[in-house]
């Protein structure tokens, strides 16, 4: 069964709240709108972790796959309010070398 994240559009940017545990099954039950996504109109996606504490191999694929498919159409990514497990994953994955972390 799908899902939807919480989504909001500010100044030609989709925000995308990510759940609290983006792993393993919760990453299947947003594949749809992450392929959506993938086929946006707007300049930036912003990936907000502001309520993740989980991360694994299984989310960070799919974020990166994203990523992968909408640089190649000129479209940004941002990552929002990344800190503890997920930021620590990320950094020793050198996810923050390739993909812009921010604060606001």
């Amino acid at each position: 069964m799908y899902e939807k994240l919480p989504t909001e559009i500010v100044d030609n940017k989709i925000i995308v709240e990510l759940p609290t545990d983006f792993s393993g099954m919760s990453v299947d039950r947003y594949r749809e709108q992450f392929d959506s996504l993938a086929n946006t109109h707007h300049d930036n996606i912003v990936l907000n972790f502001n309520k993740t504490e989980f991360i694994d191999s299984s989310g960070i694929g799919a974020m990166v796959f994203l990523f992968k498919r909408i640089e190649q159409r000129g479209i940004n990514m941002q990552l929002l309010k990344v800190n503890g497990q997920p930021k620590k994953l990320m950094t020793l994955l050198r996810v923050d070398l390739t993909i812009d972390f921010i604060e606001e």
